[in-house]
């Protein structure tokens, strides 16, 4: 009789345990789909989806093995948050800078008026052009 040997392949993966759980991370989080990982990094969806799975075991983590939950951890909640109060940040920032703008815009138009009826006096003295109302005499 033949005996078989029995062979385990173990693969080695192209990243650390450390860079999966950061990219897992991700994904709890919500900041990126396992879709987008799995076309960025060239692996997988389920090999991402192991990922996230295992992540949120260590993370303790309760929720469905399919990621229908979206309980998040406190970090990625602080994580989320800080993001939150960034973007709304930059939105205050945008409508000061507009407001700002549209400020300078009519503090522009007012001193082409002014510039404008300065140069209409200028000609004026001049000699080069009559006033409106001196043209009517």
């Amino acid at each position: 009789m033949i005996e078989r040997q029995r062979y385990t392949v173990k693969f080695q993966s192209k990243l650390s345990p450390e860079k999966r759980a950061e990219l897992a991370d991700l994904v709890i989080a919500g900041t990126k789909t396992v879709l987008e990982l799995s076309i960025e990094y060239e692996v997988p969806r389920r090999t991402v989806n192991g990922w996230v799975q295992k992540r949120k075991q260590q993370l303790g983590i309760p929720g469905s093995t399919h990621g229908g939950d979206r309980t998040l951890p406190p970090a990625a909640l602080r994580r989320v948050a800080k993001e939150k109060e960034g973007r709304v940040a930059a939105e205050r920032r945008e409508e000061s800078l507009r407001s700002e703008l549209a400020d300078a815009k009519t503090q522009l138009e007012r001193m082409v008026e002014t510039l404008h009826g300065m140069q209409v006096t200028l000609e004026y003295y001049m000699g080069q052009r009559p006033l409106a109302g001196a043209a009517a005499q």
